[in-house]
């Protein structure tokens, strides 16, 4: 039995498998604030889903960048009770078992690389647009070799914009991000409903992709997270077209087809473990 795991900085989602492949069952939950009760939370829906059989390789990914070793998180705008906390020893301890920790953006990346929109193609950008916004380079179906991770939801949009939790200022993520238009607008992104508001997400998304084209040259871009839902697509392909000028044609901009791609991930970054 495979334990996969997405730690986020709204919920925290479980699952486990029993071929490695395929997703058997599902728990979502809180996640908690305090890590303790985090570690509490994972051992007891693990039992749940696992039905007390033996769990014998855990993936999961979590809500920041996380240490060189890929132990711990050592940076994170929303779930700061994490931060610095020994995850990957913690966990190894609980299962007895090997336990490959990533960013949580990064597993969802791979697992729509490998499994969902970006199957076939040897570049992908994937960006996650949820309560932050995440970010991830694949390249021949494996999470791109970096130092400490891909950030694009943290690229300078506006130098004189709005606080970012990670203290800086007018990053991409403070212009898109589910939590900051929930502070700016006072309601929850999907109860948001005004075609104005969208049509400018769209937008400084769009400023954000443009950036990320001319960076990382990707075949793909794959947008996931709660909050893509509410982007008006043909409005961003539209922007990015527009804007993007030193290359003769833009990327593919394609949305996530997995309804659990970070879960996915988790599983493939076992199966490339065990090669």
């Amino acid at each position: 039995m495979y334990l996969s795991f997405d730690i986020g900085g709204t919920n925290m989602r479980l699952a486990v498998s029993k071929d490695g492949e395929t997703i058997d069952q599902i728990k979502i939950v809180p996640t908690p604030q305090d890590f303790e009760t985090g570690i509490q939370n994972i051992k007891q829906l693990a039992d749940e889903l696992s039905g007390g059989e033996k769990i014998i390789a855990v993936a999961g990914g979590v809500a920041g960048p996380i240490d060189k070793e890929k132990t711990m998180l050592v940076k994170s705008p929303h779930i700061d009770g994490w931060i610095n906390k020994p995850l990957k020893k913690e966990l190894e301890n609980l299962f007895k078992a090997p336990v490959f920790l990533e960013n949580d953006v990064a597993l969802g990346g791979l697992g729509e690389a490998v499994l969902g929109a970006g199957k076939g193609f040897r570049i992908v950008a994937y960006l996650a647009i949820g309560t932050g916004v995440g970010s991830v380079r694949i390249v021949d179906g494996r999470i791109d070799r970096n130092t400490q991770g891909f950030e694009a939801g943290h690229q300078i949009i506006l130098p004189d914009g709005e606080d970012c939790n990670c203290g800086g200022k007018g990053h991409l993520e403070t212009l898109i991000g589910g939590y900051y238009l929930e502070r700016k607008y006072h309601k929850a992104a999907s109860k948001i409903a005004d075609p104005e508001i969208w049509n400018h997400v769209a937008y400084n998304l769009s400023l954000g992709l443009h950036n990320t084209i001319v960076h990382w040259s990707p075949e793909v871009i794959i947008l996931g997270g709660s909050v893509t839902k509410s982007i008006p697509m043909d409005k961003v392909i539209g922007y990015v077209s527009d804007l993007l000028k030193i290359f003769p044609t833009a990327p593919k901009i394609l949305t996530s087809s997995l309804g659990e791609s970070g879960l996915y991930g988790g599983l493939e970054l076992i199966k490339q473990n065990k090669a």
